[in-house]
C-alpha cells in the first residue's frame, strides 16, 4: 500500500511544471536611450572619489545607482546571466569604471572605480 503511495505521488511530483526562470533586463545605456539622460550629483561633480566609494560599498540597488550616476555608457551580461556590468566612461581622465550588479537581487556587487 505504502509502495503505490509513494510511487503516485513520486509521478505527480515529477510531471510538475516548473516555472520559467525570470528573464534578466538590462537597463537602457546613454547611446540608445538619450532622452532619458539627466544631470546628476555625479555628472554635476558633487561626488568625491571617497562619496562614490561610500556609496558603492553600501550594496544600493540597481535603480539607485542610475539615478546618482545616471545611465551607463555601456552595459553587459555574463554568459551565466548572474551578473549585469555597468560601464561608466569618465573623460577627464579616459577611464572605464565598473559597477557590477547582481541580476537576482539587482544591487551592487562588486565595482572597480579609479
Amino acid at each position: 500500500m505504502w509502495i503505490r503511495i509513494i510511487l503516485l505521488l513520486w509521478i505527480l511530483f515529477s510531471c510538475a511544471k516548473v516555472a520559467p526562470p525570470k528573464p534578466v533586463v538590462l537597463p537602457p545605456t546613454k547611446t540608445i536611450r538619450p532622452d532619458l539622460v539627466e544631470d546628476t550629483i555625479f555628472s554635476r561633480g558633487y561626488m568625491s572619489g571617497y562619496d562614490i566609494w561610500e556609496f558603492l560599498r553600501m550594496n544600493p540597488s540597481e535603480q539607485d545607482v542610475i539615478d546618482t550616476f545616471g545611465l551607463p555608457d555601456s552595459v553587459w551580461l555574463d554568459d551565466l546571466e548572474l551578473t549585469k556590468f555597468m560601464y561608466y566612461f569618465i573623460t577627464e581622465i579616459q577611464d572605464y569604471n565598473i559597477i557590477e550588479i547582481n541580476a537576482k537581487t539587482d544591487s551592487v556587487s562588486g565595482f572597480e572605480w579609479d
